[in-house]
C-alpha cells in the first residue's frame, strides 16, 4: 500500500481508502513480470495458495534491492508461509528475476 507491503489480512478496506494499492493483478502487461516468469521457469509454486503473497513480497524486496543474498530473500518473504515447496524453488525464482530485471536495466 503506497508502496509499502503490508499483510492484506492486517488491512481494514477502509484504511486502504485513497491509497495506491498493487495487486498481482496489477503486474500484468503484454508479458510475464521478470517475477512471475522465474516462479514458472523455476517451479516455485504448487498448489499456488502462497504464490500471490510471495511474488507481491519478493517485488517488495526487488524494488528496494535489486541484488539480494539468498538470506535477505528469505527475510523478505518470511511473512507468508508455504506447505508444499520447502522454500528452496521460491529462492530460485527470485533470484532468477533479479538476474533477470539486472540484465534488462542495463541493456
Amino acid at each position: 500500500m503506497d508502496g509499502t507491503a503490508v499483510k492484506s489480512c492486517t488491512v481494514f478496506a477502509v484504511q486502504a481508502n485513497g491509497r495506491e494499492v498493487t495487486t498481482i493483478e496489477g503486474m500484468e502487461g503484454e508479458a510475464l513480470h521478470p517475477l512471475q516468469e522465474g516462479f514458472m521457469e523455476e517451479h516455485g509454486l504448487q498448489c499456488g495458495f502462497c504464490t500471490p503473497g510471495m511474488i507481491m513480497s519478493s517485488k517488495h524486496l526487488l524494488d528496494n534491492n535489486p541484488d539480494p543474498t539468498e538470506e535477505e530473500i528469505r527475510w523478505g518473504i518470511s511473512g507468508n508461509l508455504c506447505r508444499c515447496t520447502g522454500y528452496q524453488n521460491i529462492v530460485k525464482a527470485v533470484q532468477y528475476a533479479s538476474n533477470k530485471l539486472q540484465e534488462t536495466s542495463t541493456e
